[in-house]
């Protein structure tokens, strides 16, 4: 089993994905009304680095706030269904996954919903507030889409 950590705002959207219920503190965590739309997050993004990441079959472990030994629980499990290699160019505003470019608005935001947000644009403001304007390049790493477990 690989196990896999996420900010708060990504609880709820994996919570959906997962097909489990929402509770308060989840809505809470995330900056979302109670009994807002969230769209189901069933996919995350990893740098390439020394640990292995799942590969498909593996059971995944999904986390809020891992490394907090107050805060930490598990937010549920998953079936990983794919991993593919991922460049993002975010100054550029495409992505390369599988040997796929997705470089119109349309496909750009289609997968920025998979990944939990509203549309490509706030993906990617995420994305520049989360690594302080670097990766100016591709940013390199892998796909990793899962399914809830049956």
């Amino acid at each position: 089993m690989v196990a896999y950590s996420y900010k708060g705002r990504f609880v709820a959207p994996i919570r959906v994905g997962l097909g489990l219920p929402i509770l308060d503190l989840h809505y809470e965590l995330g900056g979302y009304a109670p009994g807002s739309l969230i769209r189901p997050k069933r996919q995350t993004i990893r740098a390439n680095g020394r640990r292995r990441h799942a590969r498909a079959g593996e059971t995944l472990q999904l986390y809020y706030a891992q490394r907090s030994p107050t805060k930490c629980f598990k937010i549920g499990e998953g079936r990983c269904k794919a991993v593919d290699d991922i460049r993002i160019y975010v100054h550029a505003e495409w992505i390369e996954t599988g040997g796929y470019i997705r470089k119109s608005a349309r496909e750009l935001d289609a997968f920025a919903v998979k990944d939990g947000f509203d549309d490509w644009s706030g993906m990617r403001a995420f994305w520049l507030e989360e690594h302080d304007g670097k990766h100016l390049g591709p940013f390199v790493g892998v796909l990793i889409q899962w399914e809830p477990l049956r």
